[in-house]
């Protein structure tokens, strides 16, 4: 199947008239990929509800229109053609997030919200995941690889990374474990905490994964990237099109796209240590914290006696 990029490349070499394309013909709903000369790409649906209201963004016009089959027309259109590589990161999303679960009465609202989760990236020029959250999401996919994918089949695995859907916790294992997972250096004793909600899970048991990691470069032996650990998460899915989808939908979630920057963080991973949060683990829980204070970012001494479930060999 070709990407929604190549059809834009096609349509524009076709002529001087704008163009659709069908994005997919398995697809179960009417997405093509427009074009517009001299240079305007977009994303085509035809919906059988009208879309809801619009908030506009920056980057990105949306033109809903009434068809003559009674049917309506929900457009998404670059203005600034310097973001096409990010705005072909979103159609592929809006592609993958309505392939399944998504009725044609929800389709207009379903491309809107996913509008919504691209619009912080869109509206500050599309750069590349800032380090702090690049980091993260290294070590969210490190703990899959090297650990989750190990204990459960890579589909199971990848259906408990929940994070990216707006979890307060990164994963939720069949046996309701939730596991909150931090990128540390290698001898680091603490890790920030993000938010009242990330420790507390109310009655679910809770696990806090710590992934051990050292900055260096890419072409050091071991080392990895976010693109190298996402084509491996990818090549491991490639027989189970469900799972493959549900690991896009997340990467979408999350606004990752190609972008050169996230090829510059390099680190080795070192250990994949799991604590259990407990009673008496440091955190902040919001039975306990006084009245008025809505949330709190925060940072915990990282106990001892963690169980290391993953280590590399020396």
């Amino acid at each position: 199947m070709k990407t929604i990029e190549q059809l834009w490349q096609e349509l524009r070499s076709a002529g001087s008239l704008p163009r659709q394309r069908r994005v997919d013909a398995d697809h179960p709903h009417d997405l093509y990929a427009d074009f517009a000369p001299p240079d305007e790409v977009a994303l085509l649906a035809i919906c059988s509800s009208p879309p809801p209201a619009v908030r506009p963004t920056r980057a990105v016009s949306v033109d809903v229109g009434r068809r003559n089959d009674g049917r309506w027309s929900l457009r998404l259109a670059l203005s600034e053609p310097r973001l096409i590589p990010v705005f072909g990161a979103l159609c592929r999303d809006i592609v993958n997030a309505t392939r399944k679960g998504v009725g044609d009465i929800q389709l207009a609202k379903a491309i809107l919200d996913r509008l919504d989760r691209w619009r912080s990236l869109l509206d500050r020029g599309g750069s590349g995941l800032g380090e702090c959250r690049l980091r993260g999401l290294i070590g969210e996919l490190l703990f899959l690889d090297l650990h989750l994918m190990h204990e459960l089949p890579a589909p199971a695995a990848v259906a408990c990374w929940i994070g990216p859907g707006g979890s307060p916790q990164d994963f939720l294992l069949p046996t309701g474990l939730r596991i909150e997972v931090k990128t540390v250096g290698e001898n680091a004793t603490t890790a920030r905490i993000n938010g009242i909600e990330q420790l507390d899970s109310r009655s679910d048991p809770l696990d806090l994964a710590v992934v051990r990691v050292v900055t260096t470069g890419r072409d050091v032996p071991g080392a990895v990237t976010a693109p190298a650990l996402i084509q491996r998460i990818r090549a491991r899915l490639e027989d189970d099109s469900d799972a493959l989808l549900a690991f896009e939908n997340a990467l979408g979630c999350l606004g990752w796209h190609d972008d050169p920057s996230h090829e510059l963080l390099a680190v080795r991973p070192v250990a994949v240590e799991m604590h259990h949060v407990g009673p008496d683990f440091p955190r902040l829980v919001r039975g306990s914290i006084p009245a008025g204070v809505e949330d709190a970012d925060y940072t915990i001494a990282l106990p001892p006696g963690a169980d290391v479930v993953w280590e590399t060999q020396q």
